[in-house]
This record gives structure tokens, C-alpha cells and sequence, in this order.
């Protein structure tokens, strides 16, 4: 059979089967919005990098990497399994939804105090970083109402929240683009990116109304709260630790180093480095229902589309790398100027640690479906130490390199070598190795001819 013979047989096959079908169609319409949202992105940051400088661009991600480390309790370890709740129907929608929005809501408020008093704690003659942290705060309660997301993810209705984004993200992107413009302040900048977590999160509300299916009434329920906080309580704990070794080394930069310059360099370069993040977490999201059903059809089915997750997150990876580690020099300088040129260095460390951390999210739909959920906790504390440990030697020494290195140890050491060590787990970290290998993608070639040849 040619190749052309085969790649028609091969379209058709996928054409007929209505599961390809919606993940294509679903993980088409949030790539799109994420490229989008991408260019957009990294254009107008580096024009807002250029004109605050190294500097105040530095304050402004300590202060975000600062309140992300709370953001992340905030969510409530509830995403994954909400989903999980939705497709399983042991609760009606309203329930879950009701219960997931009050419960983020009344832990996103505590959590915006606690933020804003430790601050104060800790830089307590910073005013202007008091009130970055204030207002980048709010929006973990403002983001409750994105309880919306596990419905879309849960359908497969990424349509509906790419377009809102999309939307969004221009008017935003805007005002940053006018606050270059008129010469504006820091404080402005977190203005407009509070507001844009509110837009988005009224704009989802009012489409989840509009759109629904199942009608059925919004109430909050004691039983489903104490049952998925039951279930979440070591995600919570596990979504914490993935924060901190994400962004604790800005953190750490911006306290460990003189001034905030090296934490501007630094998050200038894991900002290109984050740049491919979106088609991986596309692809997880539309495979996260997909592989949950298979779980209760075909154990074959189910370890089939687990391994194939992980083939493509892996590859993609790769060759996202090889390319940044050629043209990083042109690149930085391109969108960030010569001050950010030691960005580069950083750069090309930072993208294979995010290989390791998307391969990381792919594999957490695998951990619900098992039920070994509390590995998750293992895994990230691992990481946590890991990546603690290394930059507190390597910071002094080589600064937002140093950061870098110790963020790429951490997260193989997280993702890899953790589970490794652990019967029920070891086959999770087999799969993720046997990901690399070229051989996995040929056989999943001949598993797709072997059923188009008996379709």
C-alpha cells in the first residue's frame, strides 16, 4: 500500500470515528485560541518588558510569582476531578457546579488576606509591592467563576471559552499596549491584569446559561462539598508544591539577589520558554474525558491513549527544544532588546524543563483515573525539595542560570525518578521513558493500519 493509499485510508478512519472527530475538533478551537493569545501575548510583553526595564519588569513577576504560590490553594485541587464528577453523573451539574463555585469563592477570599498580610510580613517598606500583590490577589476570587471551564472541559465545548478568551485577551492586550502609550505605572499594569480574570470569569458565566443542555437547578450541596474536598485535600497540597517548584526560583531570585533586575531576565526567558505550553495542554484536555471513558470500556484502549498522551506531549517537547536552543539569541534579542540578552542562556534550560512538566500534567489524568491520587503529593514534594535545595546553592553562584538548572533537575527528578521508586507507580515513569523513544510512535502508526485494515 503507498503512502498516499494509506494516509487516505488513515483520514477516513478518522473521518468515521466520532471520538477522533470531537478531540480534533475540540483541541482545534483551543489551539487556535492559545496561538492567538500567544503571538499576542509575547509581542505585547516584550513591549511592556521594554519599556518598564529589567528592573520594574522584575518586580512585577516577583509579585505574581509571589501571589501564584497562594493562587494555586485557591483552585482547591478541584479541576481533574470536577470533570471527573460531570462525566461519572453520580451528582446533577447544578450540584457540582454550585458547590465548586462557593467553595472557591470562600477560599479564594481567605487566601487574598493571607497573600496580602504576608507581604506586608515580608517586604514591609514596599508599598508599591504591597499593592501589586493586593490587586493580583483578587483575582483568585474572581477566577472562582471559572468553575465554568470544568463543564467546557467536560463537554468538550472549548468553542464557547476560546471565543470569550479570545475577546478578551484583544481588549486587554489594548490597554497594556495604551498604558506604554501614556507612560503609565506598575500599579496600572495589575489593574488591567485583575480586570481581565474579571471579564473573562462574568463572560463564562453568561454563556454557561445560555448554552447549557441540562437545565437543572444551582444549589450547594454538604454532601458533595465534603465528598470532593475528601478527594482533593492531597491535590490541594500537590497543586502548592507544583507552584512553588514552578515559581519559587522567581521567588527566591527576587529575594536572594540585590535588586529584582535577574528576576526580569529570568521570567523574561521562561515567558518564551512557557510559549508551546498551550498545544500540550490542548491535547491533555481534550484526551482527559476520552481517556476516562476508555478506562471503563477497554484496559487496552485506556493504556493505548495513555501511551499516546504521552508520545505527543514528549516529541513536541523536543522539538520545541532543539529549536530555542538554536535560534535563542536571535530570539530574545528580537522581542526584549540587549538589556534581556543573558535571557538566552536561561532560556535554553528552562524549555526541557517544561517537557518534564507537561509530560507531569499528562500523566495526572492517569494518577485520577487508578485512584492514586496521593502519589501526587509524593512526587511534587520530591520536586519541591529538589528544586529548593539546588537553588539555594546555584542562585548565589550563577543567578537566573542557576534558577533554571535547578528548575530542570527538579522536574525530572518530580516526574521521572519519584514514581520510579514505587510498585503501583513504576509503570507511569516507564511509559514516560518509552515516550522518547522514536519506536513508540511506529507503533502506534501500525496499531492505527491494523484497525483501518480491519475497519
Amino acid at each position: 500500500m503507498s503512502t498516499k493509499e494509506q494516509y487516505i485510508k488513515t483520514m477516513k478512519y478518522v473521518i468515521k470515528s466520532e471520538v477522533a472527530t470531537k478531540i480534533i475538533k475540540n483541541f482545534s478551537w483551543m489551539v487556535s485560541d492559545k496561538i492567538f493569545t500567544m503571538i499576542v501575548g509575547v509581542v505585547v510583553t516584550a513591549i511592556v518588558a521594554r519599556y518598564f526595564g529589567p528592573e520594574s519588569f522584575g518586580k512585577f513577576n516577583y509579585a505574581l510569582a509571589f501571589v501564584s504560590l497562594f493562587t494555586a490553594i485557591s483552585t482547591l485541587g478541584l479541576e481533574t476531578l470536577t470533570v471527573k464528577s460531570i462525566v461519572d453523573k453520580k451528582y446533577s451539574e447544578g450540584v457540582i457546579l454550585c458547590t465548586s463555585l462557593f467553595l472557591r469563592v470562600i477560599g479564594g477570599t481567605i487566601l487574598t488576606i493571607l497573600t496580602y498580610l504576608s507581604i506586608r510580613l515580608i517586604a514591609p517598606n514596599d508599598d508599591d509591592l504591597h499593592i501589586l500583590v493586593l490587586l493580583m490577589s483578587l483575582t483568585m476570587v474572581m477566577k472562582s467563576f471559572e468553575v465554568i471551564e470544568y463543564w467546557i472541559q467536560a463537554y468538550q465545548k472549548a468553542k464557547i471559552s476560546s471565543i470569550i478568551r479570545i475577546g478578551v485577551y484583544v481588549i486587554t492586550a489594548l490597554l497594556k499596549v495604551f498604558l506604554v502609550f501614556i507612560k503609565g505605572s506598575l500599579v496600572q499594569y495589575a489593574v488591567i491584569y485583575t480586570l481581565d480574570a474579571a471579564i473573562i470569569s462574568g463572560a463564562l458565566m453568561v454563556a454557561y446559561f445560555k448554552v447549557r443542555e441540562e437545565i437543572t437547578p444551582w444549589k450547594f450541596s454538604f454532601r458533595y462539598a465534603k465528598y470532593i474536598l475528601s478527594q482533593s485535600w492531597y491535590l490541594i497540597l500537590s497543586g502548592l508544591m507544583v507552584t512553588l517548584y514552578m515559581r519559587i526560583d522567581q521567588v527566591m531570585l527576587g529575594a536572594m539577589m540585590p535588586t529584582k533586575t535577574e528576576v526580569g531576565v529570568y521570567s523574561a526567558a521562561v515567558r518564551i520558554a512557557e510559549m508551546w505550553y498551550f498545544v500540550p495542554m490542548a491535547i491533555i484536555t481534550s484526551f482527559r474525558p476520552v481517556i476516562m471513558n476508555n478506562k471503563n470500556i477497554s484496559e487496552d484502549k485506556y493504556l493505548q491513549s495513555i501511551q499516546l498522551l504521552y508520545t505527543i506531549v514528549a516529541w513536541l517537547g523536543i522539538g520545541f527544544g532543539i529549536a530555542i536552543l538554536i535560534f535563542s539569541k536571535p530570539i530574545v534579542l528580537l522581542l526584549y532588546g540587549a538589556d534581556y540578552l543573558k535571557a538566552a542562556s536561561i532560556l535554553s534550560v528552562s524549555v526541557w524543563a517544561g517537557t518534564f512538566a507537561m509530560l507531569g500534567s499528562a500523566r495526572s489524568i492517569w494518577l485520577i483515573s487508578e485512584g492514586l491520587q496521593s502519589y501526587t503529593l509524593l512526587y511534587t514534594f520530591v520536586g519541591l525539595i529538589v528544586n529548593i535545595a539546588l537553588n539555594y546553592l546555584m542562585i548565589p553562584i550563577y543567578g537566573g542560570f542557576g534558577a533554571a538548572l535547578a528548575t530542570l533537575v527538579a522536574q525530572f527528578s518530580a516526574n521521572i525518578i519519584a514514581l520510579a521508586l514505587f510498585k503501583k507507580t513504576r509503570i507511569s515513569s516507564i511509559m514516560i521513558l518509552k515516550s522518547f523513544s522514536p519506536k513508540s510512535i511506529f507503533q502506534y502508526k501500525e496499531r492505527v493500519a491494523k484497525r483501518i485494515t480491519n475497519a
